[in-house]
């Protein structure tokens, strides 16, 4: 059901599920199982590489600060070609519908 669904939202909707998420819960599960909390979410990006700028998590390894991007897929990631752009090196959240 949940892959269905995924299919369905454009990366715009889903970037706005995420805004929603972060006003009501400030942690996350990892795909690793360890807990993410979002400090600070950065601000929105206009302009070229991650979808927010600046944000400040934290985990078991410490707090981090650098850029979020979202997708729907995973796979996403590799298919926009963000692996080769260096405008998506300092992404430390890849959120995932």
């Amino acid at each position: 059901m949940a892959h269905r669904i995924a299919r369905e939202l454009s990366e715009c909707q889903v970037v706005r599920l995420w805004q929603e998420l972060l006003q009501s819960k400030g942690e996350l599960k990892a795909e690793d199982g360890s807990t993410v909390r979002i400090i600070y979410p950065g601000r929105a990006n206009d302009g070229q590489g991650a979808d927010f700028r600046d944000a400040v998590i934290a985990t078991r390894q410490g707090w981090a600060r650098g850029d979020i991007e979202v997708h729907v897929h995973s796979s996403d990631w590799r298919h926009h070609q963000h692996h080769r752009n260096p405008h998506y090196n300092r992404v430390i959240l890849h959120v995932v519908m």
